[in-house]
């Protein structure tokens, strides 16, 4: 059994959804000697790193972390190779189409385009390659159990308050995306890595983990994302 980590590390610095809270890690003691111990508290934003997106991020009255079945959170798919996207670039259900069964009910969908490679990059906060309209409504009407990608988020930029970047998509685009997968019960991970090793190693099939902190009340939730071959 092959085990890849597909998520990021939780550290101080790390870049965040522009706007969102940032992540901060601090210890209140350190063992120094035997009968000691080490402590420490975190505070951060529910979608700081890898996290799954809930349905009650964008769905009024929508399913929180704590009501969502564990088995959902677990499931057979494939990473789909599309590294030929550009970053910025729309994904279309006509790009998602050339991947034929590897699309179906109750199955994980990662999507692969080598953006993750920018983390660290000021393009990495604005300028991922992300899912259309026609994409969602594809996936949603396949009835995927899930949708991972390597961008801060599922769908387009469309700016932010205080922030320099150029918008890619209008907000109602942003919604849409995200409304679309997540009322058809589809489970949304942002912030993935490493799906090029899954690929190369797994020939691109595994068995996906992406459990969430089972935070009550929460929208959304880092995760500790993985691929099983």
């Amino acid at each position: 059994m092959k085990v890849i980590d597909l998520s990021r590390e939780l550290r101080n610095g790390m870049q965040v959804f522009p706007g969102d809270p940032p992540y901060r890690h601090e210890y209140v003691r350190f063992a120094r000697k035997y009968g000691e111990v080490t402590l420490s508290k975190i505070e951060m934003g529910a979608h700081n790193g890898t996290h799954v997106d809930a349905p009650a991020h964008f769905v009024p009255d929508g399913d929180t972390l704590e009501r969502i079945s564990a088995d959902r959170f677990v499931a057979h798919g494939s990473v789909l190779d599309l590294s030929w996207k550009r970053p910025g670039e729309a994904i279309s259900a006509g790009d998602l189409g050339k991947f034929g069964d590897k699309i179906a009910r109750g199955r994980a969908v990662m999507i692969y385009t080598g953006f993750s490679s920018r983390y660290g990059t000021e393009e990495f906060l604005y300028n991922w390659p992300y899912l259309d309209r026609s994409a969602a409504d594809y996936l949603a009407g396949a009835g995927v159990a899930a949708v991972g990608v390597e961008g801060m988020s599922v769908a387009g930029y469309a700016g932010a308050e205080g922030y320099p970047y150029p918008p890619r998509v209008p907000r109602d685009d942003v919604v849409y995306v995200h409304y679309r997968l997540l009322s058809s019960g589809v489970i949304i991970i942002e912030n993935l890595t490493n799906l090029d090793a899954v690929l190369r190693e797994c020939g691109g099939e595994a068995l996906f983990v992406f459990a969430p902190i089972k935070i009550g009340g929460g929208e959304g939730g880092p995760a500790r994302a993985l691929a099983i071959c």
